[in-house]
């Protein structure tokens, strides 16, 4: 590692550290859910090299597992804690992820989501209710090992390892390994 890279990393963990207190103290009074996210959005606007290791440092302690070299892009952020990452992970801007677990390699384009699942919400309407009544469910998503996700594209559902999601995909079935998916809903396109 080069010794630029080691102080900004040093500068990220000492930057990242008031917002790992406030992270403490804050899900004692909005509960861990809420003081979670609270904080992605906080740290998610810092820009340039800082910003990234500023964000590295935060969410090795408030992930449940962050790999090595992780690049976590300006404006993207993490609404669930359980979400893990593996080694040389990219996730480019505006990237929003949700139960994920993200295999080594994977490549995430700008503006990428990964949701908690394909049926967070139900749709159940009883007299009275609106479907905002209804109790929410998540479920984990898996991005294999070396996976490459295009620019805005939305991801519901399992992909497989070494696959493609063209830009704009609605991924809502798994993807299988290798397979190079596009359009909405997302269909397989090659191999």
């Amino acid at each position: 590692m080069s010794k630029a890279k080691s102080i900004a990393r040093v500068l990220g963990s000492i930057f990242a550290l008031p917002y790992r207190v406030r992270h403490w103290i804050w899900k004692s009074v909005v509960g861990p859910e809420r003081a979670f996210i609270c904080i992605s959005e906080s740290i998610a606007r810092w820009t340039g090299p800082l910003g990234n290791f500023i964000r590295q440092s935060f969410y090795k302690h408030a992930l449940e597992h962050v790999g090595e070299d992780v690049h976590f892009g300006f404006m993207s952020l993490f609404s669930k804690k359980q979400a893990t990452l593996g080694n040389r992970v990219y996730i480019g801007r505006f990237c929003t992820i949700g139960w994920a677990d993200i295999g080594d390699d994977v490549m995430l384009a700008d503006a990428v989501q990964i949701l908690s699942g394909r049926h967070q919400h139900g749709s159940d309407m009883r007299d009275g209710e609106t479907l905002r009544d209804n109790e929410q469910t998540f479920s984990k998503v898996t991005i294999g090992k070396g996976a490459w996700l295009g620019a805005g594209a939305i991801i519901m559902a399992d992909v497989g390892e070494g696959a493609i999601v063209g830009a704009g995909a609605v991924v809502v079935k798994p993807v299988p390994a290798g397979a190079k998916v596009g359009g909405v809903p997302a269909k397989v396109i090659g191999s």
